[in-house]
């Protein structure tokens, strides 16, 4: 086994109403499908690195109310990406601060089912 040989990375997340959740993230976040099946959905967020939604009537693991899940994408720009969100008429729920404890600013809102999604922007390279 060798971790360098990991080609890349989905997160699945499990909906009620998997159509709206394809909206949000084809349509508001502007994510790019790559795989489009009955129950499932996986959209390209960059690199190999992406997002899948899931039919949680259909999938292995079904819909909660709880999501107990934060995903996080990293961008250069992190004003430009609220302006963005706000006019597309998501609700910020913590607008772009600088995070006490790492240099970088974060800001946090929800996708149509609950999970908090985050953008943040570091100000200086964590690694």
């Amino acid at each position: 086994m060798d971790v360098s040989e990991i080609e890349g990375q989905i997160t699945f997340t499990y909906y009620n109403d998997l159509e709206a959740a394809a909206r949000f993230y084809g349509e508001v976040m502007g994510f790019e499908p790559v795989i489009d099946v009955e129950f499932a959905k996986v959209y390209r967020v960059y690199g190999s690195t992406h997002v899948g939604i899931v039919d949680g009537n259909l999938g292995s693991i079904k819909a909660s109310n709880d999501k107990p899940i934060m995903i996080s994408f990293i961008v250069d720009d992190i004003e430009s990406w609220h302006s963005y969100l706000k006019e597309k008429g998501v609700d910020v729920f913590q607008p772009p601060k600088e995070a006490a404890y790492l240099k970088m600013k974060t800001m946090l809102f929800r996708d149509p089912e609950g999970y908090v999604l985050e953008i943040l922007e570091f100000l200086e390279e964590p690694y």
